[in-house]
């Protein structure tokens, strides 16, 4: 990291409506078949080589090498109703100044994907992918009151995954893989209120990168061909950042600085059962650990806290419910609809509009050959308004503002798939 700075690191790792379906700053959007089921099934469904990205194990399901590519498009409507109630003590009347709302807040973002599974034998098969597990872009006009909070935010946690998986008989499939993470940085904000003759003005400003690693683990059971069980996990990411730091506590001066950060860690339980010839369920319940989230703390070299933000987020489920139905040979559609908590329930923030979401999706796969086939889905996330009280605390200042959060987002997703 080559920079970080005192209030842009209070909001670093946070994901919202727009990159993030998930609570926080996770991602959901690692395939667009899937997406079409709302994610359900995720851990027991071998529709595409995506299976890379949530399951290893199933990839012993492919008799022949698939490559699948493509995205999601996120169209996010993210709103911002404030006021800027105090500034070191107090009272700020209700003016231009004062007034915190904010519109639009999370620009359009495309999440890509890519993966690939290669049969090597009956029962063992290998396979990577690349995908974004985690992320954030927000944006708030330089002349937002409450800049000292949110200005621009901007993350990025790409995964590289090689996996490999085999068939232990007896209906058990097991797979585990390997992931190298690339997190990238963009962080900047403004005085606003706290100087009325210079809002504009850069009160910090972060841009840097770092990588870490991380394992993964997932273990099928097939009932009989038409049941199928399975179970997921992967590993907590910790990256440790060390750059440059600006703020009171320096007395504006550039110094180093250090910064640990943990991408949590999940797992998730998944069933697949056909019901018919042409009828299919899926269904999953997914929990992610946020509670080793609890502060961000920034040191410099010495030891010294350069800034401590409380985060202290719970633990967060999500539960999903899909159906697929085979019209025909080449065509398959399917729909879904889950519920994923917030993980930002105690310490909510305006740069991470996090909220409860509801989920309702549609999507279809056309196989033009055998081997050729593109899927296509849509979704359409309902947040629950978010009303809270947040606060910037240092040293020789203070700030404390009112806000309430209204988010929806809508969800285009297209992959392409081809088997040799």
């Amino acid at each position: 990291m080559n920079k970080f700075t005192k209030t842009a690191l209070a909001s670093i790792f946070t994901f919202s409506a727009a990159g993030a379906s998930a609570a926080a700053f996770q991602l959901a959007e690692v395939s667009t078949s899937g997406l079409g089921m709302a994610y359900a099934g995720n851990a027991a469904v071998a529709d595409n080589a995506s299976v890379v990205a949530t399951n290893p194990a199933l990839m012993t399901k492919f008799k022949q090498v698939e490559i699948s590519a493509g995205g999601v498009y996120v169209d996010a409507d993210v709103d911002v109703e404030g006021s800027f109630r105090t500034v070191n003590g107090r009272a700020i009347p209700s003016s231009a100044t004062g007034n915190a709302n904010a519109k639009d807040i999370i620009p359009s973002a495309i999440v890509p994907n890519l993966y690939v599974v290669a049969p090597i034998s009956e029962r063992f098969a290998v396979g990577g992918g690349v995908n974004v597990n985690y992320g954030l872009k927000s944006e708030f006009e330089k002349t937002y009151s409450a800049g000292v909070l949110a200005g621009k935010t901007k993350l990025s946690a790409v995964n590289y995954n090689f996996s490999s998986a085999y068939d232990l008989g007896y209906g058990f499939s097991f797979g585990a893989g390997l992931n190298a993470v690339h997190a990238k940085a963009t962080l900047e904000r403004h005085f606003g209120a706290l100087n009325p003759m210079a809002p504009t003005a850069t009160a910090s400003r972060l841009k840097g990168d770092k990588w870490g690693f991380r394992w993964n683990v997932g273990l099928t059971y097939d009932i009989n061909e038409n049941n199928r069980l399975g179970v997921a996990y992967h590993s907590p990411v910790d990256l440790r950042f060390k750059g440059k730091y600006v703020g009171t506590q320096s007395a504006n001066v550039e110094i180093p600085g250090r910064l640990n950060l943990e991408l949590p860690a999940y797992w998730e339980i998944s069933g697949y059962h056909k019901l018919t010839e042409k009828l299919a369920v899926q269904y999953s319940y997914k929990k992610t650990h946020w509670n080793s989230f609890r502060e961000l703390r920034a040191t410099d070299n010495n030891g010294k806290v350069l800034l401590q933000k409380d985060k202290k987020f719970n633990n967060n489920s999500r539960i999903a419910l899909g159906v697929s139905y085979d019209v025909i040979e080449a065509l398959t559609l399917r729909a879904g609809i889950a519920y994923d908590e917030s993980a930002s329930v105690a310490h909510p923030s305006i740069s991470i509009p996090d909220t409860y979401r509801t989920w309702y999706t549609l999507g279809a796969t056309y196989r033009f050959t055998p081997n050729l086939s593109v899927d296509l889905s849509y979704a359409h996330l309902s947040g629950s308004k978010n009303t809270f009280t947040e606060s910037q605390v240092t040293a020789v200042t203070s700030a404390v503002g009112e806000f309430k959060v209204k988010s929806t987002a809508n969800l285009y997703g297209l992959n392409v798939n081809y088997k040799f």
